[in-house]
């Protein structure tokens, strides 16, 4: 009689769906959402229906090569809203843009008349 093997787990190279999500577990992702908004945050669960919450999360402005961070906590983000989703590596944030004060970005906000601001969508 043949000893058991032990029980190896072996992921595919690709894992459809929201079963892809697995690999940005406990990592700090940037999701852009459909309405615009940037969220930046620790994802520490997914679902199905690639429904996520996000620890510590922060709403992130880019205003005249400049960016800064509103702070929001824990969020849960639905899936249908997510246009792109990517992992933030730390040693590279803020590279190519000069953080700000959150007092700061809200001023550069209200300057440029991005606060606030509702889309307009022209079809004629």
């Amino acid at each position: 009689m043949l000893p058991p093997r032990p029980f190896v787990a072996v992921l595919p190279d690709y894992l459809p769906g929201a079963a892809s999500l697995v690999e940005q577990l406990d990592r700090r992702v940037l999701v852009v959402l459909r309405d615009g908004r940037n969220l930046v945050g620790v994802m520490r669960s997914f679902d199905q229906f690639s429904n996520m919450v996000l620890e510590d999360t922060y709403e992130r402005h880019v205003v005249d090569g400049k960016y800064g961070d509103l702070p929001l906590g824990l969020y849960l983000v639905r899936g249908d809203a997510v246009v792109l989703l990517g992992e933030v590596e730390a040693e590279r944030e803020g590279k190519s843009l000069e953080k700000v004060t959150t007092e700061e970005i809200l001023e550069l906000l209200q300057g440029s008349g991005e606060a606030g601001a509702k889309l307009e969508w022209d079809f004629e």
